[in-house]
């Protein structure tokens, strides 16, 4: 009798997960570190009495570092492999962190915050990798929006840090320290096979344009958006209460709004026109820019709700232009495209906090959102002008919403289901 092969079993969502806890565990611990140094490095500056331009400057390293970070990890996990390479960078960081409490300068920070810039983002390659290698097909995107819960529920439990200890004082920059460091322990007790070499391609801009204008345009967009509340928000919240309760109630409340949102809007957005739902979220985010601006210091029951709009709002735009860039994609295209979106929103997220602090010199702290409000209302003219230039794509045509944060890098663009399959390492990729 002939022995035939029977295909392998594809594993459960419950023993992939289980494979891919440490990597979560250790993605968390990370990202609380990362999302509290980056509030408390411009609590801490506005409280030592620095300009809002300066602070905007300071803060806008990190994309610049972020965007280089990602273009040269794969080269270095190629010479060194990813263990040594995430411990150096893990080391790095910590570094960085209780540096800005040794040397307190502009110049300087800015630089630590390039750094820190380049050390998350391999940090996140690395971890996004693994994960990619772990995920079979069949549970991928189950995979990924596990990680992306694991990204807003880290970042927001950043925040109440603030309220442990004194902004003021060395303790949180050791805290932060502390936290990354020990982002290492998981990977480092637990058995996880080395994913194979990072590759990363990329579309050329006018490639990209010429796939999705919106796509790009959202892209950018969000990273003059996001990264603007990002890193002025927390000196915009000091003007109404400098309390750090206040402060971390303030980022909670936009960031946990972010993430109840994101399931409502991709429900709507493969349902319809992906572009009228991008209209419409545009537009409304314009309108609460608006309010927030003109009537945010009015009432705090006023403030918190049109800031959990503001917050469920403009956290939907990157996976929304990303969605709707791939809609236009071959499946082969949707790791490059993702790769090259994800450089547009750097450079949008380099120059968000250095004109939204130039805007807050000129109007107050309530330039902030006049700011995030414009680029909204430009977003939503640039939209209609592009419903006019393509037809609509059939709805059966389009493809599911994945949502998805902007701080994760081009590597994770890998568990999107729709992406192909990646195989999984063999014993040499493993060695």
């Amino acid at each position: 009798m002939a022995v035939t092969d029977s295909a392998p079993m594809s594993p459960s969502l419950g023993s992939v997960l289980l494979a891919v806890a440490p990597l979560l565990f250790s993605a968390a611990i990370m990202i609380m570190g990362n999302g509290l140094f980056g509030t408390l490095v411009a609590i801490r500056m506005d409280l030592d009495g620095n300009d809002v331009g300066t602070i905007g400057l300071v803060l806008a390293c990190y994309s610049g570092g972020f965007a280089l970070g990602t273009l040269i990890c794969p080269r270095i996990v190629l010479l060194v492999g990813h263990i040594r390479t995430f411990a150096a960078f893990a080391v790095i960081a910590s570094a960085a962190a209780l540096f800005h409490a040794l040397w307190v300068d502009p110049v300087v920070w800015a630089a630590l915050r390039f750094v820190t810039g380049i050390s998350m983002a391999v940090l996140f390659t690395i971890i996004e990798s693994w994960l990619n290698a772990k995920a079979v097909n069949a549970v991928r995107g189950r995979v990924m929006s596990s990680y992306m819960a694991v990204n807003y529920t880290a970042f927001g439990l950043s925040q109440p840090w603030l309220t442990v200890m004194d902004p003021a004082s060395f303790a949180l920059f050791s805290v932060v320290a502390m936290l990354v460091s020990l982002s290492l322990v998981p990977l480092s007790l637990t058995p996880v096979e080395t994913p194979p070499v990072i590759k990363v391609k990329r579309f050329g801009l006018r490639t990209l344009i010429a796939i999705s204008p919106l796509g790009v345009g959202g892209c950018f967009s969000v990273g003059l958006i996001s990264a603007a509340f990002s890193g002025m928000g927390p000196v915009y919240a000091r003007t109404i209460d400098p309390s750090p309760n206040w402060i971390a109630a303030f980022m909670m409340t936009a960031i946990f709004s972010g993430f109840l949102l994101q399931y409502p809007v991709g429900k709507l957005s493969d349902r319809f026109d992906r572009r009228q739902v991008f209209l419409g979220i545009s537009i409304a985010l314009a309108l609460v820019s608006a309010g927030l601006a003109l009537f945010g210091g009015l009432s705090m029951t006023l403030m918190l709700v049109l800031l959990a709009m503001f917050g469920g709002l403009s956290y939907t735009i990157y996976p929304l232009s990303l969605s709707h860039a791939n809609d236009f994609m071959q499946p082969e295209q949707l790791v490059p495209a993702a790769a090259g979106l994800l450089l547009c929103y750097g450079v949008g997220a380099i120059f968000g906090p250095i004109m939204a602090s130039r805007v807050m010199g000129l109007l107050g702290p309530a330039g902030l959102f006049a700011w995030t409000g414009t680029v909204a209302a430009l977003l939503a003219l640039f939209t209609m002008y592009r419903m006019t230039r393509r037809v609509a794509k059939p709805n059966e045509e389009q493809g599911s919403f994945v949502t998805v944060v902007p701080t994760t890098t081009p590597v994770a663009a890998g568990l999107d289901p729709r992406a192909p399959g990646t195989a999984p390492p063999t014993v040499r990729d493993a060695a």
